[in-house]
């Protein structure tokens, strides 16, 4: 069973080297350096992070909420 600290550990982690995939790539862009083969990597990197963070938030959505009797969870609309 994974604890509910450890799916946040990894989406923190995710979201961090997102940012960081992001400075550098601006960084990168500004500089006239950001070569097609670079850009795609950055892709790449950046397709395995936003899969983690999907994982994650599956993986929260899930839980079901504890001792808390008032809670009554309503359907979400998917947003366009």
């Amino acid at each position: 069973m994974t604890s509910i600290a450890h799916v946040a550990s990894i989406a923190l982690g995710a979201q961090r080297r997102l940012h960081v995939l992001s400075c550098a790539e601006r960084q990168l862009r500004g500089q006239g350096q950001l070569s097609a083969a670079a850009a795609h990597g950055i892709s790449a990197y950046r397709a395995v992070e936003r899969s983690s963070l999907d994982v994650c938030a599956e993986h929260f959505a899930n839980l079901t909420p504890a001792n808390d009797g008032a809670f009554t969870p309503t359907p979400e609309s998917e947003l366009a």
